[in-house]
C-alpha cells in the first residue's frame, strides 16, 4: 500500500489517574495505523510498552483515540500500586 501523504504517526501524553502515559497512532508497513500504549515508569521515567493494539486503523487519528480509550480502561483496571493488581 502506498503511505505517500499519509500521515506518519500521531502521539499524545495523557495524565489518567495519577499515570503518564504516552498514546499513538503509528504507521505499519501495511499502511494501516496500530494503537499503542506506553506510560513513564517511576522512579526512572523509563518508557514502558503497555498496549499494542492488534486491532488496525485507517488514520493515525483513530489509532490515537483507541489508544487513549485502552489506556484509561488498563489504569481503571488497576488498583494504583502500579503492580498491575486488580
Amino acid at each position: 500500500m502506498r503511505t505517500e501523504g499519509k500521515k506518519m504517526d500521531a502521539m499524545e501524553t495523557l495524565e489518567y489517574l495519577g499515570w503518564q502515559f504516552l498514546c499513538s497512532g503509528e504507521l505499519l508497513p501495511s499502511g494501516t495505523y496500530q494503537a499503542t500504549v506506553r506510560y513513564k515508569a517511576p522512579p526512572s521515567d523509563h518508557i514502558r510498552t503497555l498496549v499494542l493494539d492488534p486491532e488496525k486503523f485507517g488514520s493515525a487519528q483513530l489509532a490515537l483515540e483507541r489508544a487513549k480509550e485502552l489506556a484509561m480502561k488498563w489504569a481503571n483496571d488497576r488498583s494504583g500500586d502500579g503492580r498491575g493488581d486488580a
